[in-house]
């Protein structure tokens, strides 16, 4: 696990090599594309994407890929507001999910997911990918579990998670909302949460730093 910010250097070993909060309102926003690989998620309220090609309306949790051949693009909340990821990087073209997600504390476990030794005080569950998986955290705070390392991160930290390895959002200390994204799938190529119990053995890949 490594944990990042915007505008910072992440680790050699992750596919995504950047990202950016950007905030819309008032006047259209150009979107260049500078990455080999550029990828937009709203995560809040609903942006128009509109290229050389088409428009399109997108709402929280969806996403679009950006690429020069379709471009240029053009980024607009109308008379709203809205939030949005840029993710910058070298993905491939076989991907898990993308989206938004929450977590509360919760008194109700989780008893789904792979069982833990730690303690735990909401319902989300320990999983694994067979992609590597980076999560940006946009509100809230909490603790983070990947394998045996914890870590406490706070709104603006992107955290990377290698693929095969557990992780888990096992504290949070107000509200979070996140955003995920998955990227190449790799071995079995299965998306979704995997769990030992169910899927088998994770196919653990090692973090270069």
């Amino acid at each position: 696990m490594s944990v990042f910010k915007s505008g910072e250097q992440s680790p050699g070993w992750c596919e995504v090599t950047g990202f950016e909060f950007v905030e819309l309102s008032g006047l259209p926003l150009p979107l260049p594309v500078e990455a080999e690989k550029k990828r937009l998620l709203v995560t809040r309220g609903s942006c128009r994407l509109t290229s050389g090609k088409r428009a399109q309306v997108l709402y929280e949790g969806q996403f679009s890929d950006l690429d020069e051949a379709n471009g240029p693009f053009i980024a607009d909340a109308g008379d709203e507001t809205a939030q949005i990821i840029l993710f910058s990087g070298k993905w491939g073209s076989e991907l898990g999910g993308c989206g938004v997600f929450r977590v509360s504390p919760s008194n109700t476990v989780d008893t789904q997911g792979d069982p833990v030794s730690y303690p735990k005080a909401t319902n989300f569950d320990s999983h694994y990918h067979d992609c590597d998986e980076y999560w940006v955290i946009i509100e809230g705070a909490g603790t983070v579990v990947v394998g045996s390392r914890s870590f406490e991160v706070e709104a603006g930290d992107c955290i990377a998670i290698g693929m095969g390895h557990h992780h888990d959002l096992p504290q949070v200390r107000d509200h979070v909302k996140g955003a995920y994204f998955e990227t190449t799938l790799e071995g079995k190529k299965r998306f979704g949460h995997l769990w030992e119990h169910k899927h088998g053995p994770a196919d653990v890949r090692p973090e270069r730093v």
